[in-house]
């Protein structure tokens, strides 16, 4: 899986690079292929892929206990022996 999501990274950056040369290449279907198109194209393809990559090899964070509730009490004593 990781390597199909690096592969599309790597493609997605292809297909930018010939779309802004040709962009007819890339939008075949198209009746006027414009760079624009290419462009999101390719921008949605690198956003998937990294997204991918990311949710696959980041690990999550552990949790960290939260600190002691301190009584209001408590709070309203000052330290004064310095």
């Amino acid at each position: 899986m990781l390597l199909f999501l690096k592969s599309m990274v790597v493609a997605s950056l292809l297909i930018l690079v010939v779309g802004l040369i040709k962009p007819k290449w890339i939008c075949f279907w198209m009746k006027e292929p414009n760079r624009i198109a290419v462009s999101t194209i390719s921008i949605l393809l690198f956003m998937g892929g990294m997204t991918g990559i990311a949710k696959l090899t980041l690990k999550p964070k552990e949790r960290v206990e939260a600190p002691k509730q301190h009584r209001s009490d408590d709070a309203n004593e000052l330290q004064l022996d310095r």
